[in-house]
Formats: structure tokens, sequence, C-alpha cells
């Protein structure tokens, strides 16, 4: 198995745990963004979207298939510009299982050997696998804290839980923009405004951060999200040929004839 595997199963571990740490502050579904230098905010080379919902919960009842296109833009000093561009395939099913495959050919600003790898997180079974393709080997993570909910438990938390934001001015704040329909769905339009302080990474004046998002209470699935920072660029990622209904099972199962690594877990992989 390639290292960039490997490396990826590491990420994914880190990225539920600063998920589940970050829930209390945050409503809707998050996705960690890796390989960048902050997650679920976005960064100049974030190579792979990990959804992972609030609080560790994955949601039962609310199954589709689609693709997510990730853009990334950077302008130089220089004027010379740095694009990436990377199509993910992803699936939900009833149960609350996840998948996510795409083909990872660079570790954020760095080119790598290309791997065709799958992500697949099963909260029935509290395991989380990362499939080698091309090397037929698959990583096994055991979940902890994972819970099932229904979509309508979980529309019911967060219209009971949702905030009040403030239109005044602050080191962050979010805004609601109303409704928009996207791929059929209605998605509820967000803009959320972060300011870091002048000094406080050695900036003379005041960065603004905006992210700007589209989700969707029913499927409880963030559909686009357009982040812009000085910093780093634009980043813009967008789910789109959303199906609603059952994938194909099979899609969230492990092949029998993949091998599990040494330094993975002994956890017995789906049949």
């Amino acid at each position: 198995m390639k290292i960039i595997a490997s490396f990826f199963s590491i990420l994914l571990a880190v990225a539920f745990a600063v998920a589940q740490q970050s829930a209390a502050a945050q409503n809707g579904p998050q996705v960690m963004v890796l390989g960048g230098l902050t997650s679920d905010t976005g960064a100049t080379h974030g190579f792979v979207y990990h959804e992972v919902m609030r609080g560790g919960e994955f949601v039962r009842g609310a199954p589709y298939t689609g693709t997510a296109v990730t853009d990334t833009t950077q302008v130089l000093a220089d004027g010379n510009r740095i694009v990436n561009h990377s199509v993910a395939h992803l699936a939900r099913d009833s149960e609350g299982r996840t998948r996510r495959e795409e083909t990872v050919s660079n570790l954020g600003p760095l080119p790598t050997e290309a791997s065709h790898l799958v992500f697949i997180t099963d909260p029935v079974a509290r395991a989380e696998y990362v499939l080698d393709l091309d090397d037929h080997t698959v990583t096994v993570r055991k979940l902890e804290g994972t819970k099932i909910i229904t979509v309508e438990q979980k529309r019911d938390q967060e219209t009971a839980g949702k905030p009040i934001q403030s239109p005044a001015p602050t080191e962050s704040h979010q805004s609601a923009l109303g409704v928009d329909t996207i791929e059929g769905l209605a998605c509820d339009h967000m803009m959320l405004y972060e300011m870091i302080p002048a000094g406080t990474i050695g900036n003379d004046r005041p960065i603004v951060v905006t992210s700007e998002t589209w989700a969707s209470p029913d499927l409880h699935l963030l559909v686009i999200r357009k982040k812009k920072d000085p910093r780093f660029g634009e980043t813009v990622y967008k789910i789109m040929h959303i199906v609603r209904g059952d994938p194909d099972p099979s899609l969230f199962q492990v092949p029998r004839d993949f091998r599990v690594l040494e330094n993975g877990s002994s956890l017995q992989t789906p049949k």
C-alpha cells in the first residue's frame, strides 16, 4: 500500500476527533478539509473533504449518491496562479454508512504518486476503512462515541439548538440569507465572517475570511461551500448529480480479496 493511503488514515482519525471537539459550537454537517492548515474552514491545498456529523452523529434515513467537485485557486504575490481540481464520488445509505472514492495525486502542495482510494465510514459496525484500490489493501480504524440518529431527530435538534446570530461585527459572526433550491433540494443559505485581528499572526491589518454555504436540511448535507481567505485563495466545493435513494450495498463492503494491513485494526471487515 502506498504511503499516502496510510497518511490519509491518520488524517481521518485526527479529523474525526477535531469534529467532535468543535461540535458544541456549530450546527449542521461538518466537512473536514484535510491536508491544509486548518479543519472545517478550508486551506490552501485541501485535498480531501470528509463528511463528519456534529458530535460524531451519523444520519439514518437520508440516502443519496452524488459527485463532489473541489476547485482551489491561489494567486501568488507575483501574479502567478495555482489552480487545483479534484472530483470524488459520494454515497450514503439509509443506515448512515458513507463512502467517498477519489484519486489523490498530491499531499497538500507536494505532488506524489497517484492513489485510487475509497473511504468508508460504517457507524453500524463502528469502523472506518481506507481502501487502496490499486494495491487491494485496507486499513481499519475503530470508531468511538458514534451515534446514529434519524433525519427527523437531527432536524429537531438543530431547530431547538440554533443560536441567535447578532448582525453586529465581531471576530466571528454568521448571517442567514434565506433558502435557495440547488440540485432540486431546498438549501439553507448562510454566510460566515471571520476576522483575524491585526497582530495575531504578524499581520498589520485585520484579515477577513468569508465562508458561504448552502446545506440541505432534508439530506443533512453540505451541498456548496465557497470560501475566500486572503492568505490561501479561494476554494469552491460543490456536490452535483445528487440522486436520492439507497446506493448499491456493495459500495459499503470491503472486497474479500483485500488484505488488511498489519498496522490496521483486527476488526473484521464487512461481508
